[in-house]
């Protein structure tokens, strides 16, 4: 018994090594989107009914822990503002699937794969009118249009060590156990790297560069619709100076980037690819002579 237990923490040992130095070599083998240039708010012509099903069966799952919101009258007025937002950004021939979840302790908008955009209720209650809430969704709208959303693919290389791994994770657990424990199936080692590198699609993080592509189209879609564009940036600023009195309030809301870094990425995307270039305003706006100060200070 003691010669099992030592075989299955040696076993255990190595597997988490070896489980280390999969992660870090398969970060380098997934699939990456070509960057989206600034300027352009990506075209999606065609929808694959995959996706549509994918959503589809996640919303189910979010059903059984939480209800739709009983207001009909704020889902109506979130319905109202993507839909301004899906015209601006010319993306009316999808089907889109916005819902509103009774959840007012949570302050969450997620979007994933087959055009689903899950808010909970708690978001409504932190933003302070129509223009701030139209950010937040515009900026969701834009990880969508830059393929941010679509889910984990792999190389053919990185499937190779995947069953790799697997049967010779499976094998060693067989032998230093002798036979007393036995792994089957498939695919589970692909569904640890997901859950661990928080690739899900309702607890995805995005790359910063993700971040500033989807901060690019989102205010180029704001400019183009009702909605201020520097709402969203004042938003993550009022956000930045209550995170440091309850530092929990913001946590699903800005995964893995702080709300101060949010801000700086949306004011530097305003200089930077200014939308009067776009909008063919003669010239600079005073608007954007305060964010040219900030930044540079």
């Amino acid at each position: 018994m003691f010669l099992i237990t030592m075989n299955l923490k040696r076993c255990s040992s190595l597997s988490i090594f070896f489980a280390a130095c999969l992660f870090f070599s398969l970060n380098a083998c997934t699939v990456k989107h070509a960057p989206i240039k600034p300027g352009l708010i990506p075209e999606i012509a065609t929808q694959d009914p995959k996706a549509q099903e994918y959503g589809r069966n996640l919303f189910e799952k979010l059903r059984k822990d939480y209800d739709l919101d009983p207001d009909e009258t704020k889902q109506e007025e979130l319905v109202d503002v993507f839909d301004h937002l899906t015209k601006a950004a010319d993306v009316t021939h999808l089907n889109w699937h916005i819902y509103l979840l009774n959840g007012p302790e949570i302050m969450d908008i997620r979007a994933v794969h087959g055009n689903y955009i899950f808010v909970w209720s708690g978001v409504l209650d932190a933003v302070e009118n129509v223009d701030e809430l139209a950010g937040l969704l515009a900026f969701e709208l834009g990880h969508v249009l830059a393929r941010h959303t679509d889910p984990v693919t792999f190389t053919l290389a990185s499937d190779l060590l995947f069953n790799a791994a697997e049967l010779a994770t499976s094998i060693g657990i067989m032998i230093a156990s002798q036979g007393a424990i036995a792994i089957g199936g498939s695919g589970w080692m692909k569904w640890a790297y997901v859950e661990a590198a928080d690739l899900d699609s309702l607890d995805r993080d995005y790359s910063e560069e993700a971040e500033r592509e989807a901060a690019n189209i989102a205010l180029l879609i704001l400019s183009r619709s009702p909605y201020s564009p520097r709402a969203l940036i004042d938003f993550w600023e009022r956000a930045a100076a209550e995170d440091e009195a309850s530092p929990d309030k913001y946590k699903q809301l800005i995964r893995d980037m702080l709300p101060q870094d949010r801000a700086v990425i949306l004011k530097q995307s305003l200089y930077q690819y200014p939308l009067w270039q776009y909008e063919e305003v003669p010239q600079i706006t005073e608007d954007q002579r305060m964010l040219k100060s900030q930044i540079e200070e």
